[in-house]
């Protein structure tokens, strides 16, 4: 009656899955490998035009739904960052290049982090992207 829920769900061909774009960005799922066995979980692949760093679908999904304020990049080097400027501390690099951004925007910060950032998702961008996001697998 209250049996285990199923784990192990029709694998998804991520390549059949339409990718996202909008201005000088684009995203697409991914496979994100886990662990040592070769298996993998979904990913969110960001791409400005220099870099393509991978976020975790699920955490990209809370992101969006503001139940996360930043999510980091787990296909390092380099280090990049995807958050609310409202996570961003006033007298740290992130704060100094989010001052004066839009409460509803997303941005994209990359090591090193005295580069401006070359992503800010905010209103129609930003909505097909948390529609888009909410189209992929977990």
């Amino acid at each position: 009656m209250f049996g285990r829920a199923r784990r192990d769900a029709e694998p998804v061909d991520l390549s059949t899955l339409a990718p996202w774009q909008s201005d000088g960005v684009s995203a697409q799922c991914v496979p994100l490998p886990i662990g040592f066995k070769g298996k993998t979980i979904p990913g969110v692949m960001v791409f400005d035009g220099t870099v393509s760093p991978v976020f975790a679908v699920r955490e990209v999904q809370q992101l969006v739904d503001h139940d996360l304020n930043t999510v980091e990049n787990v296909n390092q080097p380099p280090i990049a960052f995807l958050m609310w400027p409202d996570d961003a501390a006033d007298d740290s690099i992130a704060g100094h290049w989010l001052r004066g951004a839009p409460a509803e925007s997303l941005t994209l910060l990359v090591e090193p982090l005295e580069v401006p950032p070359t992503v800010q998702l905010l209103g129609p961008a930003l909505k097909s992207f948390r529609e888009w996001v909410h189209t992929l697998p977990r």
